[in-house]
């Protein structure tokens, strides 16, 4: 299967391995903020899970659903309490006694091997070789978390994805969460396959080109590609609405959200969009300790793409607040003028923008270190990374479209 060849090929790239900076597929980008996104996404429903689990007795039970190299486990598990206070020696949603079992599925042998060496020794996780689409429900206890994250299901069908959700709630009892992503139909990276043609445009010729980013021209043209789903909000809701046929009302849609707007994978490589800047690489240099960042460089120009008013309204709106809040923070170091006023400003940008001006204060009254690269510009980045959050309109302009059901019986 090409799908496996590329992994494959990603897995001897040695961009795969743990952990990563400013390369690779656990970059600071993926660390700080996608994983981050996802889990505060998912953090309110995971929070009501364990509430109820606490109340009844057991553990939760975890089941992800092409899981690679085991990464559903370290994410689930390092989802914070909004609650907990930062002198709490516990500050994670699911405490270590609380996790009852982890199974992680996948096609990939090499994919799993690697997950086997990371996560293999603990009692309470295990990994299968299989498709997920084959998983036989009715031989084991129903869980109360299904995972499948980072574009996974974009190896699906339609029809299996129906499918697939079906028979987890068929299978699941009440309050069972279920998370998962496609790729998004308008993410910017892929502007040139935008289409408002949702019948026979569902599919993009894929490859794993953003582990050679920094170079390796050649080896870009010898990978692997794939076709994999992309999505937008209308295509998701009827899938949903599919499986609401099928199942009847015993699944909820709770949340459906784009992530990764201007920081996806492709948009360094500018593979499928030229007009790309790489904006991953920015951001991972403002995560990334005792690195100074060329925040002129961090500007986005954002080209509209023609006959899609409201996602280029999005995108729009999202490049001045994210520009605003660039330009403001250079400001700060005397790099620039103060930035104009906006005609109107979103409580998301006024928010960050306080943010910004009280880190600077504290950053300059600081003797050790390099306060502008270990303080400051993290902090612009989970700025901008609440931007993002808070302006995302969940129509599958983001490198991944998540969606959360809830299972209601």
């Amino acid at each position: 299967m090409t799908e496996i060849a590329a992994y494959n090929e990603a897995l001897k790239s040695g961009q795969y391995q743990k952990p990563e900076g400013l390369l690779g597929k656990y970059d600071n980008a993926r660390r700080f903020w996608e994983d981050e996104v996802l889990g505060l996404y998912l953090r309110p429903y995971l929070k009501q899970v364990v509430a109820r689990k606490k109340e009844s007795g057991g553990g939760v039970r975890v089941l992800d659903l092409g899981c690679g190299s085991g990464d559903g486990l370290e994410f689930i598990t390092s989802i914070s309490n909004s609650g907990s206070l930062l002198s709490e020696h516990n500050t994670k949603v699911i405490e270590p006694d609380m996790l009852e079992s982890y199974k992680g599925i996948d096609i990939n042998e090499g994919m799993l091997e690697q997950a086997q060496s990371i996560y293999g020794d603990r009692p309470n996780v295990t990994f299968v070789q299989s498709s997920f689409n084959d998983h036989d429900f009715s031989n084991e206890e129903p869980c109360e978390l299904y995972l499948a994250n980072y574009g996974t299901l974009s190896h699906n069908t339609d029809q299996q994805t129906v499918e697939l959700l079906s028979n987890i709630a068929r299978h699941s009892k009440d309050g069972a969460i279920i998370m998962l992503d496609w790729l998004g139909r308008f993410a910017y990276e892929w502007q040139t396959l935008w289409t408002m043609d949702f019948e026979h445009n569902q599919w993009m010729d894929y490859a794993i080109s953003y582990i050679y980013s920094n170079g390796g021209g050649e080896k870009q043209q010898e990978l692997a590609h794939f076709p994999l789903r992309i999505m937008g909000r209308k295509e998701a809701l009827q899938i949903y609405r599919q499986v609401r046929r099928n199942v009847g009302e015993i699944i909820t849609l709770r949340k459906l959200a784009d992530r990764s707007s201007l920081v996806g994978r492709h948009m360094d490589t500018a593979e499928y969009n030229v007009h790309c800047q790489p904006l991953r690489h920015l951001v991972n240099s403002l995560f990334e300790p005792n690195q100074c960042t060329n925040l002129d460089e961090a500007l986005v120009h954002y080209v509209p793409g023609d006959g899609f008013a409201e996602v280029n309204a999005y995108y729009h709106r999202l490049a001045v607040c994210w520009n605003h809040l660039v330009t403001y923070t250079r400001a700060l170091f005397g790099e620039s003028k103060p930035p104009e006023a906006l005609p109107e400003t979103p409580l998301p940008l006024r928010r960050s923008l306080g943010a910004m001006k009280n880190v600077a204060r504290t950053a300059s009254g600081m003797k050790i270190g390099t306060p502008r690269t270990s303080l400051v510009e993290p902090q612009l980045a989970y700025c901008l990374r609440e931007l993002e959050m808070s302006l995302q309109k969940g129509l599958g302009c983001g490198h991944g479209l998540v969606a959360i059901f809830e299972v209601v019986k």
